[in-house]
């Protein structure tokens, strides 16, 4: 951001948005696993804000450290002369980046109302007592829950002649970094037209250039063909959900498993047509409903195999989708200049890229603590084959 934040009203600001969404004064007590666990109300306000370095290093030392008793939302100030980074934070199991974005655009709504009004305080938001997302399975049968896992589960089984090809040695790991890539107004007007070209979507042409990068990546490095290329993305639940219940602060988001046939010709243009082909199916059979009921129902028969901890390790690409303009305004002195997203947990997959459109540019991120060069390459590759695209659309 270009400005300079007033740190005890962004205080402000994030208390009293925490006030407005409960889950946000809470923390997590026990494990996911015992039957006791749950949300418990803070006792004392956290350390809200603090004011440190952005790198990425240092962000992900302070998640490791925190004290048990913490809130799940975390925010830092970088102020560097007339510029300013901010990084918000967020456990993925409170919400999603989504639901973060709208927490985000809460928190600059609200500092930008204080600059007139000391007193102003959001509305508070509609919060359920349960936090899950089974009442979504309601509407389904267990026994059709059970039947889409295990369709969802067998896609992966291709996966295992690949999986050694994606796992970081621990002793390759090293401290967290972030690689990003722009993918400037004029690169993101030919892949739109690109998609409209083939009758595809913006998204169907991100996976294609993925699917090739990646093919040509463990060609080079391994001398190994890929038949398909494994894919491992976020299905948004809301889509099943009436617009009522989209709004509350929950995670929404699971994995979804897909996995694209590389055509002989290996073209960008066969590719595509592969990816296009794959989303139309995929839209027919309820895309993460699979994996919902792996994590709604773990002792489930049908879950056993999804949740078999050696697949997370696989390659990863989350597209956020488009921010509205308007979604962070931190009012007259602060202009928001950039916007991404990126995962704060490292699992040493270099393979985890997290995508996010703004102000007509798409940034495209990978925070890893294994292989730095691939993630460089993977990175670089892709905006390759994007600006490649010019050569196939007329503009």
């Amino acid at each position: 951001m270009s400005g300079t934040i007033d740190v005890d009203r962004l205080e402000t600001a994030v208390k009293r948005t925490a006030d407005a969404v409960k889950i946000l004064r809470c923390y997590y007590n026990g494990s996911p696993e015992a039957e006791e666990s749950g949300w418990v109300l803070l006792t004392e306000d956290p350390e809200w804000v603090r004011v440190t370095s952005a790198d990425p290093t240092n962000v992900t030392a302070i998640l490791e450290n925190l004290p048990a008793e913490h809130s799940p939302l975390h925010v830092v100030v970088d102020q560097k002369g007339s510029l300013c980074t901010l990084v918000f934070s967020i456990d993925h199991t409170v919400t999603d980046a989504h639901g973060l974005w709208d927490i985000v655009g809460m928190i600059s709504a609200c500092y930008r109302n204080l600059g007139w009004d000391p007193d102003y305080s959001p509305v508070p938001l509609r919060e359920s007592d349960d936090r899950s997302m089974r009442p979504l399975l309601a509407s389904y049968s267990l026994e059709t829950c059970a039947e889409i896992c295990r369709a969802e589960a067998e896609k992966r089984i291709p996966v295992q002649q690949y999986k050694k090809l994606f796992v970081v040695p621990q002793d390759r790991r090293g401290m967290p970094k972030l690689f990003t890539h722009k993918i400037e107004p004029l690169m993101l007007k030919n892949m739109k037209a690109f998609a409209h070209l083939h009758h595809a979507t913006l998204n169907d042409v991100l996976l294609t250039v993925y699917a090739a990068a990646l093919q040509e990546y463990v060609q080079k490095t391994f001398n190994t063909s890929m038949s398909i290329v494994p894919i491992r993305g976020a299905a948004d639940l809301r889509k099943y959900l009436p617009p009522y219940l989209r709004n509350e602060i929950k995670n929404y988001s699971v994995s979804y498993w897909s996995r694209v046939p590389i055509p002989g010709s290996g073209d960008l243009v066969s590719i595509l047509h592969e990816v296009t082909a794959l989303s139309e199916r995929n839209r027919m059979t309820a895309p993460g409903i699979g994996e919902l009921f792996a994590i709604e129902e773990p002792d489930s028969k049908a879950a056993r195999p999804y949740l078999e901890p050696e697949y997370y390790s696989t390659p990863f690409i989350s597209n956020a989708g488009v921010l509205p303009k308007d979604v962070v305004d931190f009012g007259n002195g602060v202009s928001v200049k950039d916007a991404l997203s990126y995962p704060n947990i490292t699992t040493g997959n270099p393979f985890v890229i997290v995508v996010v459109t703004w102000e007509n540019t798409m940034s495209l991120s990978i925070l890893t603590d294994g292989a730095y060069d691939t993630a460089a390459h993977l990175l670089k590759r892709m905006g390759e084959l994007i600006g490649e695209l010019d050569t196939f659309v007329n503009i």
